[in-house]
């Protein structure tokens, strides 16, 4: 039965209460791209082309920081993809000299960690995004860190997994055996940190240390977890981010 929604039309008052439902469903206004789509994007920023993808429409912004070598595609495809596109607007990034951030090409002064981190808060600046959360694997959890205790007036709540805040004997000669640890005190904002028990390349040192030098953190172990637990394990991880991000 075919039901006609004329301004004058004699129906009943239920099919006229039905035809006004859809009279006004039909002016809502499409959801924009991004709330859906990953989209892509390059901003000019300290003099150089960074590349970022993005997706969601929700309030709270949050950051996605790249380990050594990798890009926004390499290491952050579940996140992209699964992350609550209603509650979150996500944003990753490739750093200079990282995947689509080429040229320039990639090399390693003695600050290029918190040039990352400058970098990363002048991108969400320059995206009009006043205030973030940071999302940080490995050398990007390191990134996080320093950014989180440059800028933490900028920074909403901190995850970060597979990072350390110092090096051991070998590398003192690169880094005067800190990395990070002098900005930890400094972080204000909750912070999640999370460690695969099984992940080789870090111990479970370096999450202990950076867990008991912030002042409002906590510790998850995965058990099973190895350096790449957020892409292996992307369900149970994405799970955890969002509970915590969206934790009071």
């Amino acid at each position: 039965m075919a039901l006609w929604c004329g301004v004058n039309g004699t129906l009943g008052s239920p099919a006229r209460l039905l035809c006004s439902v859809l009279r006004a469903a039909s002016h809502r206004p499409a959801a924009a791209p991004f709330c859906t789509a990953v989209t892509s994007g390059r901003v000019h920023v300290n003099g150089v082309n960074l590349h970022y993808q993005r997706t969601g429409c929700g309030d709270h912004v949050v950051l996605l920081l790249p380990g050594a070598l990798g890009s926004t595609q390499t290491d952050f495809g579940p996140q992209l993809k699964y992350l609550n596109k209603e509650t979150f607007t996500v944003v990753a990034w490739d750093p200079q000299g990282y995947g689509l951030s080429i040229p320039p090409a990639r090399d390693y002064p003695t600050d290029f960690f918190s040039r990352d981190a400058k970098d990363a808060v002048d991108l969400m600046q320059a995206l009009n995004f006043k205030k973030f959360s940071l999302l940080g694997w490995s050398d990007g959890g390191i990134t996080a860190l320093i950014a989180a205790g440059s800028y933490p007036s900028l920074i909403h709540k901190l995850v970060v997994w597979g990072a350390n805040a110092y090096v051991t004997e070998e590398d003192l000669q690169l880094y005067n055996g800190n990395i990070c640890r002098h900005l930890l005190p400094l972080i204000d904002c909750p912070t999640l940190v999370i460690h695969g028990m099984k992940d080789a390349m870090v111990p479970p040192f370096h999450p202990q240390f950076i867990h008991q030098q912030l002042k409002n953190s906590r510790l998850h172990l995965m058990p099973e977890g190895k350096h790449n637990l957020h892409l292996k394990y992307a369900a149970e991880f994405n799970k955890l981010v969002e509970d915590f991000l969206c934790s009071t």
